[in-house]
């Protein structure tokens, strides 16, 4: 949902061009943010600690993520 809600074109959202470990990606910005989300493919495992943080998604599931 939120990368339709991000590139459909109908909204402005705050889409900017940014860069993961040398890799251009498309960041929607969000300046009250205190946590940062992105694919895992985006992070290498030497980068990974060995915490995870509960996420609660907008869909009322409860999933443990990875902290990097």
């Amino acid at each position: 949902m939120i990368a339709d809600a991000c590139c459909s074109g109908k909204e402005n959202m705050p889409v900017r061009k940014g860069m993961i470990n040398g890799r251009s990606i498309t960041v929607l910005r969000d300046i009250g943010c205190l946590t940062v989300v992105v694919r895992r493919s985006l992070v290498r495992d030497d980068q990974l600690t060995e915490k995870d943080e509960i996420c609660f998604l907008i869909d009322g599931t409860v999933r443990h993520i990875p902290v990097a």
